[in-house]
């Protein structure tokens, strides 16, 4: 099984404009200024922090300088031990790291 990995950073580059985007927290959608002018049929976004990797626009057009690594056993550990006490405490459903 993979094991998940860590972001590190959520970072693009407009390979048409030049511009570097980096999305620091989830939902921080960070269009380039080509994709705005264009109403988003040129250019790209990045979006979702450290909280998930989300691109748009064609491949072509950006390339990607984020760095992600994995989740050390101490990390997954502790992941797993915070999810289980607060299922516990709200009885959410628990989503355990393998």
């Amino acid at each position: 099984m993979k094991r998940k990995m860590m972001i590190i950073t959520n970072s693009i580059k407009c390979k048409i404009c030049g511009q570097v985007l980096e999305s620091k927290t989830q939902h921080d959608f960070q269009p380039c200024k080509c994709f705005i002018e264009s109403g988003g049929t040129k250019g790209c976004f990045c979006d979702g922090g450290k909280a998930y990797l989300r691109y748009g626009g064609n491949p072509d057009e950006y390339e990607v300088l984020s760095t992600v690594r994995p989740y050390t056993d101490k990390e997954r550990d502790e992941y797993n031990e915070r999810q289980i006490r607060i299922s516990g405490e709200y009885g959410w459903a628990v989503d355990l790291m393998e």
